[in-house]
């Protein structure tokens, strides 16, 4: 895969990231979730954008590791890092 592809499909779950972390953060703010749960919970609300990079930039294939690794880890670090910033503030 291209490193310019990469980054794209970074920057975009990067951004997806973004939002979930300030809406978790503001209107999730009465639920307790364990570590389990906010794993399970991260796939189910990033998995569309692996469907969504595949069909933006024309790739037929894109694995589950290679989404797990250039995408969702992405999107992961940077929703748990918002959520928790907006949750405390």
């Amino acid at each position: 895969m291209d490193k310019e592809i990469e980054r794209k499909i970074g920057l975009l779950h990067a951004a997806a990231g973004f939002a979930a972390g300030i809406i978790s953060g503001l209107y999730l703010s009465e639920i307790n979730l364990t570590l389990l749960n906010v794993l399970f919970f991260g796939i189910i609300a990033a998995y569309p954008l692996r469907i969504l990079s595949m069909k933006l930039f024309n790739l037929s294939e894109f694995l589950l590791k290679d989404w797990l690794t250039k995408g969702y880890l992405l999107f992961f670090i940077v929703w748990i890092i918002l959520w928790t910033f907006v949750y405390n503030l």
